[in-house]
């Protein structure tokens, strides 16, 4: 199948959501609501600055951070001693889940794509020896085992525009075929993990989308906008901010125009891989609502001090210690004096509504296109494979632009009106009634979702170090923030994790 589709409309204008001003509620009947930010980590650790040591214990690896990278590393780490910390009180990260009653539901990631033979290695075998995945030979494609959560391809998208849908989003633009000539000679080319790129292609890492393609085709205002969409869908940013070698990987890393390319997407989203690699490794080794508060390298290894749920203290000496985390909070845990990483993140808030059933939409995929390119679709649960026999699942879908960041406290404040906001935006765009059938919501905040891949972002010698002791994994060590890149980097990392324990 195409990738997610890219057009762009002025309808409805979200402005007023985004600075907090909320217009009043229709009519609609009570629902319970949830919210799950991680913002309250910083009051945690200042409250236990005091707070002292209840009591230590000694590995050979600390793994910090419980998300894809970090569950990657786990399996390569399984037969070894390590403890996992994680901060929040599930795994998952950027590719959690949730669940209410008998639903469950992805509050973060939640597809993939069948997988090209020309892709790594290291990732593939990991998949098939959790039996994920499947080499298909008649089409040369690693392809899922379970095909129960494959989507229907006629029930995979449509767009809403100006209150109607479309079926094809990729249509009727000008300039369109000359930029399929101009992506062309890529095909093939864009590989996963992004390290294994040739080198003849990393010029593309060093300037805009945007640049790039007005330097092979006149790019006219509509074909950017459509663009533009695509790139804040995946990638965070619009094509004059992000690098010409995203943009050009979106299109082209797989076969599409080719062949029909398995869309995989369980009713947990991606935390279906977390669930898979959970079961790879000792579950006593893996603890959750622990946050690290401290990271300090001694004569011996590296002492961590981690904070409990219950607020207590541990101090964890390690040998070595990988740090799958996000990377804007290690200069408070290391105590460092200048950011070790300048990433630029997209925060994310992803809006679950569990409805009764009787609401029809007829794809899994529905972008709901806006003027201000922030609010990006819904997913509809009654085209996915799904447990609940009386409610679907639809999830919402905004990626704000950094400066809107703080606005993420506005929501969390005053969730109820954002989701009302959101309810009506929604009917609004696609004229279906869904106030009527909610029950429940659950807000997931993201303040730093994802890296925004901008020029010079890319990292192509991975992993990245800060000593011989602790190495870092997850996609803000540049890489493209998908699903691929995080595993292959938890992978490399805990590969030369035990290579420097083994030379030392």
């Amino acid at each position: 199948m195409n990738r997610r589709g890219f057009i762009q409309i002025s309808s409805v204008a979200i402005l007023p959501l985004l600075l907090g001003a909320f217009p009043k509620a229709r009519k609609k009947k009570k629902y319970s609501v949830s919210v799950q930010s991680n913002r309250k980590f910083g009051h945690i650790i200042r409250e236990t600055m005091r707070a002292p040591i209840s009591s230590e214990k000694r590995v050979r690896y600390v793994i910090i951070g419980g998300g894809i990278a970090g569950m990657a590393a786990a399996t390569e780490l399984k037969g070894e001693d390590f403890v996992l910390l994680e901060a929040d009180d599930r795994l998952g990260g950027s590719s959690g889940s949730s669940h209410w009653k008998d639903t469950v539901f992805s509050t973060g990631a939640h597809y993939d794509l069948a997988y090209p033979s020309s892709y790594g290695k290291e990732v593939i075998a990991l998949l098939k020896q959790m039996d994920v995945v499947y080499f298909n030979k008649e089409n040369q494609l690693y392809e899922f085992v379970d095909q129960q959560y494959l989507i229907k391809e006629k029930e995979a998208e449509q767009c809403f525009v100006e209150g109607g849908a479309i079926d094809e989003i990729l249509s009727e633009v000008d300039g369109l075929d000359e930029f399929r000539k101009v992506l062309k000679p890529f095909e093939g080319k864009m590989l996963l993990p992004t390290r294994l790129i040739d080198v003849e292609f990393h010029y593309l890492n060093e300037l805009t989308f945007e640049t790039f393609l007005r330097s092979k085709l006149k790019l006219t205002k509509e074909l950017k906008a459509r663009i533009d969409y695509q790139m804040i869908d995946d990638w965070g940013a619009t094509s004059d901010q992000v690098s010409a070698l995203a943009g050009i990987h979106y299109y082209v890393c797989r076969p599409y125009d080719k062949m029909d390319v398995q869309l995989f997407s369980p009713p947990q989203g991606n935390s279906y891989f977390i669930e898979k690699m959970v079961g790879e490794v000792d579950s006593s080794k893996i603890q959750v609502n622990a946050l690290v508060r401290s990271i300090q390298e001694t004569k011996t290894g590296v002492e961590i001090e981690v904070i409990s749920e219950n607020r207590t203290i541990q101090k964890i000496q390690a040998d070595k210690v990988l740090y799958a985390g996000q990377k804007h909070a290690l200069k408070y845990m290391l105590a460092t004096k200048e950011p070790l990483f300048e990433n630029n993140y997209a925060p994310w808030v992803v809006v679950n509504f569990v409805c009764e059933k009787g609401i029809e939409f007829s794809a899994w995929q529905n972008d709901v296109l806006t003027k201000e390119l922030t609010f990006l679709g819904f997913v509809n649960s009654s085209k996915q494979h799904s447990r609940s026999e009386k409610y679907d699942v639809f999830t919402a879908y905004y990626c704000m632009s950094e400066d809107d960041r703080n606005r993420l406290v506005v929501i969390e404040e005053n969730p109820e009106a954002f989701i009302d906001r959101t309810i009506e935006l929604i009917e609004d765009s696609t004229n279906t009634l869904i106030s009527g059938f909610l029950v429940h919501a659950n807000i997931k905040l993201m303040g730093h979702a994802m890296p925004i891949p901008k020029p010079g972002y890319l990292n192509f010698d991975s992993p990245l170090q800060y000593s011989e002791n602790i190495t870092f994994a997850g996609v803000d060590t540049g890489r493209l923030p998908l699903f691929y890149e995080a595993c292959d980097s938890g992978i490399q990392a805990a590969r030369k994790l035990k290579m420097n324990k083994e030379n030392s």
